[in-house]
């Protein structure tokens, strides 16, 4: 197998038949934020990326609002695997983290708001929000742009080749962002939806943006609430999902100006504007 080691995890499996054999799945590892040596978030991702996954969590939740405030930030591995004793007892055991340093200067206050002990488990970008108060997030003005529904359509076919933990695995999430043109820039796989899209943000926040208003984000999965969020917080004008939209999500992009086009696959396509 040509795949990278870093996100997989060989199993021994009992196939239809009674054989016998083994197969991958997806690594599935705690990673904990630190910012300024004080922890601020555990979440449950695929190892590989952490920085900017970090990076674009942060970003996600207003601690930063461009890879210039970031002084320092470095992975620190963490102990081997959970022993299977442990694991029995119900022991996760011990993660990797990620140590962010902010320069001077950098909103402090905004750490604050953001420093909790809670665990956002990878089916979940909201998990661990203490009140109703919490969902809200302070959004930028999306500015409207025109795309062809031909070429949104075809955008997850092209970020297809490049998902090759799924090919392996068949159960981990993509995100990938694109220019308005359709040229792919960036594709991050991840067992949690929010943190593939927190990845691909993070990418381009380290790089130096600090907008993505001519950018298109695509999705793997669904179009949910909390990616459409994190989309809009980086001023993404044009999202695309493979699997369909909540309610939530259509009337939020609706709301900001944002065009959604999810459920997209062979022959179909819902377009919400």
């Amino acid at each position: 197998m040509t795949v990278s080691a870093v996100g997989l995890r060989a199993v021994e499996v009992t196939r239809n038949d009674g054989v016998r054999s083994s197969d991958v799945v997806a690594v599935e590892a705690p990673l904990e934020i630190r910012v300024g040596g004080q922890p601020l978030v555990i979440t449950m991702r695929t190892p590989g990326h952490d920085e900017e996954l970090a990076a674009g969590f942060l970003f996600g939740e207003g601690v930063i609002t461009s890879g210039g405030q970031v002084d320092s930030i470095r992975h620190e591995p963490g102990a081997e695997a959970t022993s299977p004793e442990a694991l029995a007892a119900g022991q996760v055991g011990g993660g990797d983290r990620v140590l962010v340093t902010l320069q001077n200067g950098a909103d402090v206050a905004g750490v604050e708001r953001a420093q909790r002990h809670f665990r956002a488990t990878a089916a979940c970008g909201v998990c661990g929000k203490e009140s109703l108060d919490d969902l809200d997030q302070a959004l930028p003005a999306i500015e409207a742009r025109d795309c062809p529904t031909q070429l949104l359509a075809s955008l997850p076919d092209r970020m297809r080749p490049h998902q090759p933990l799924f090919d392996a695995t068949g159960g981990i999430h993509a995100a990938g962002l694109f220019t308005l043109e359709g040229e792919l820039l960036t594709v991050r796989e991840d067992i949690g939806r929010h943190n593939a899209v927190d990845k691909v943000i993070g990418r381009a926040v380290l790089d130096g943006a600090t907008s993505l208003s001519d950018r298109i984000l695509v999705v793997s999965g669904r179009a949910g609430f909390e990616l459409v969020q994190k989309a809009l917080k980086a001023a993404i004008p044009i999202m695309v999902s493979v699997g369909a939209a909540s309610s939530l999500a259509v009337e939020m992009a609706a709301a900001a100006g944002m065009t959604l086009y999810s459920f997209v696959g062979p022959g179909r396509g819902n377009l919400h504007t």
